[in-house]
């Protein structure tokens, strides 16, 4: 099946209701075409087969239209007998309600979002209501399309009452295809898109895979987040390569990450300073940012930052390098034990010999030399309450079984330390948040750069995406405004990955990486997970909890499940959250089933 006038247009473009071989064949004007995509539409003469957003028309021949018609129709009906494409390119998923309604991973020219209220992702208030134009990706308008005549669009996303924000920057994460047991890389991304990521910084993984899925979904050729890759200098070392850790062969290893192309480089300890000082000059030499995660060994995070470090991950370096002397490690401690590394990890920032004034020092250099913060406290919160990171509700739909089995207790794999964990470890963790929590709010108040990062897939709670709204919620926990903590996730993270002039705001002529959100995060943050929320509501409508309306015994008030990201979009193409958390769903129930047939085999 074919355009009329283009024979090389496939059924599934005819579904789409469209033919992509020329520009002006997409926009259904009636014009010499204009060459698009790697084949060139040589007909030099009027094609008026098709009309953009699924509306099909020949106004010359009424008896054309109308068969066209029912063919498309038909096509619709077998795609959805036999099955549409999967989640691995841009396709129609979401069967359209009208002419211009919105499909899943569908790209077109021109996406307009109507009356929504903007969050502009730079810690102003919200605004609106409004209509967003996104025209070739970008955000082409902000304002009224009806009153100032904008140019009909391709897809409409009705957004009254809704929320619409900047689509979230997560700057520390890992793309996982193993945990314990194959795991499908689909799942990881729609789990990141589905939670509002449409930027994500890899920081550490398979160095040429991750360059590869870059360039695919910069291409579109995947759903996934936009990629931008910080190798850890391990990750270039070819196989079976000695390491002997110099620093001549660090200055080496940077070297191949910018030979290798490289966004920047990811170091980790534990480092002595005469390390770390090479693998800083060198990339400074390079032009390439850097992030560390900071172990404990020599460099703490007061030379990282002497050294010009861009960016420090987690909390570790941070509290040693505010000590006076050293941690109070006692005799039995093996810093390669995970029950012990962990374990005493949580105590750094209730050691007796805590400084606050040095640490107050060390933030008021690190805001001084520009160098940024990625906390990720969602992937540690299990240390401080374990029963609950082992019973999320999401657990039951979404939990794939090679991270379920990851998350186990064992004493080989990193990060599950759960062996006998005690009461007493879980209430120094708690009073170690507290004082990192206030070191980040002070950090932050003395205008420090923070951003979102959720390191998830390695202890319970920390799932992908889930992690993220996770974190979110931690910083206002920390004491940060929500508007702030927003910052955090959109113009704060794109600024250390410098995309500050491309994504993270709602403004004209950024890249169209938005969020369609039912319900108000500014209000609640809850209502960004994928799973979504509980929620009060009167009479039908939602409403917030503190509403004078409301009086006690009012059998109008009910408890209803709400919220949740409607549409994430990249680069102007809508991903339905509801249609990717149910292909998640659909690939946890094949594993589960695989997993159990395998069980029942093998006894």
């Amino acid at each position: 099946m074919s355009c009329l006038r283009h024979a090389h247009v496939t059924l599934e473009q005819l579904v789409a209701g469209r033919c992509p071989a020329c520009l002006y064949c997409q926009r259904g004007a009636s014009r010499k075409p204009i060459p698009r995509g790697p084949k060139r539409c040589r007909m030099e003469w009027k094609c008026s087969g098709w009309e953009i957003g699924g509306k099909i028309r020949h106004p010359e021949n009424p008896m054309i239209r109308f068969v066209l018609r029912g063919v498309a129709a038909a096509a619709i009906c077998v795609c959805s007998l036999f099955g549409g494409p999967s989640s691995t390119a841009p396709s129609a998923q979401t069967p359209a309600a009208g002419p211009r309604a919105p499909v899943h991973a569908r790209q077109v020219r021109r996406l307009l979002i109507k009356d929504a209220m903007v969050i502009p992702g730079t810690a102003t208030p919200a605004y609106g209501p409004v209509d967003i134009l996104a025209e070739d990706g970008l955000i082409a308008r902000i304002g009224n399309a009806a009153s100032e005549h904008w140019p009909d669009a391709d897809m409409v996303i009705d957004a009254a009452g809704k929320y619409v924000m900047p689509g979230i920057v997560n700057t520390h994460m890992h793309w996982h295809e193993e945990r314990v047991g194959p795991l499908p890389i689909q799942y990881e991304r729609n789990l990141y898109l589905a939670s509002g990521v449409t930027t994500a910084r890899e920081v550490g993984g398979t160095f040429e895979k991750t360059n590869q899925w870059r360039a695919d979904s910069a291409a579109h050729r995947i759903v996934a987040p936009r990629i931008v890759n910080y190798p850890m200098v391990a990750n270039l070392l070819a196989k079976d390569e000695a390491f002997s850790r110099t620093p001549a062969e660090y200055r080496t290893l940077v070297r191949r990450a910018k030979e290798r192309g490289a966004d920047g480089v990811k170091l980790i300890g534990p480092m002595d300073r005469d390390q770390a000082a090479a693998a800083l000059d060198e990339a400074r030499r390079q032009g390439l940012p850097t992030t560390v995660h900071i172990a404990v060994g020599e460099a703490t995070a007061r030379d990282f930052v002497d050294l010009g470090v861009n960016c420090i991950e987690h909390f570790y370096g941070i509290a040693d390098a505010s000590l006076d002397g050293i941690q109070d490690f006692p005799p039995e401690m093996n810093y390669a034990n995970e029950i012990h590394r962990f374990g005493r990890a949580g105590e750094l920032y209730i050691q007796h010999n805590f400084d606050r004034a040095k640490l107050t020092k060390l933030l008021e250099d690190m805001v001084a030399k520009g160098v940024a913060w990625s906390p990720t406290m969602s992937t540690y919160e299990a240390a401080r309450d374990l029963v609950r990171a082992q019973n999320l509700p999401w657990y039951r739909d979404y939990l794939h079984p090679a991270v379920e089995e990851y998350y186990k207790p064992s004493m080989t794999r990193h990060g599950t330390f759960w062996i006998g964990w005690t009461a007493t470890q879980e209430a120094r963790w708690r009073r170690n948040y507290r004082v990192w929590m206030d070191a980040l709010r002070e950090f932050g108040l003395k205008g420090g750069t923070i951003t979102i990062g959720d390191d998830a897939g390695y202890l319970y709670g920390s799932l992908y995406g889930f992690g993220t709204i996770r974190e979110l919620e931690l910083h206002e926990e920390a004491g940060f405004h929500p508007l702030e903590v927003l910052r955090h996730a959109n113009a704060d993270g794109a600024k250390v990955l410098g995309l500050q002039d491309r994504v993270g705001r709602v403004r004209q002529g950024f890249i169209a990486d938005l969020l369609v959100v039912n319900g108000n995060p500014l209000e609640n943050l809850h209502v960004l997970n994928p799973y979504g929320t509980d929620l009060m509501s009167y009479n039908g409508p939602i409403i917030n909890n503190y509403s004078g309306v409301v009086k006690p015994g009012d059998a109008s008030v009910k408890s209803v499940h709400g919220g949740g990201i409607e549409w994430t979009i990249k680069d102007g193409i809508p991903y339905h959250v509801p249609t990717l958390m149910k292909e998640v769903k659909e690939l946890v129930e094949k594993a589960r089933a695989e997993r159990a047939r395998q069980t029942t085999s093998s006894r």
